[in-house]
């Protein structure tokens, strides 16, 4: 019984919607549905099909990472160094006030 009194002061804080709202909510959730009705297994394999089709079209630009030194962490899992190029960009967004 508490409950329900407290669920209904609850919903006098605020002011009822209007029309404008309600349709407007009501064409999201709309369009939201009409969404999840195109998410099917069929539709996920065919986009699976582009990008794979998309990678290989695009193989030529691809770097071979066992190539590259690529590192994040070292051996005790610390963060890498940061490279002197992104300290120069961060020196130099700091200095022209972009820094909060």
């Amino acid at each position: 019984m508490a409950s329900a009194a407290l669920q209904d002061e609850e919903e006098k804080k605020f002011a009822e919607e209007s029309i404008q709202t309600k349709r407007a909510r009501d064409k999201l959730k709309k369009q939201f549905e009409d969404l999840e009705k195109k998410i099917t297994t069929e539709a996920i394999k065919k986009k699976s099909q582009e990008i794979h089709r998309w990678i290989t079209r695009h193989a030529h630009t691809r770097i071979a990472l066992k190539e590259k030194n690529i590192c994040l962490f070292d051996e005790n899992q610390n963060a890498a160094k940061v490279s002197d190029k992104i300290a120069k960009l961060s020196q130099q967004i700091k200095d022209n006030g972009f820094s909060s």
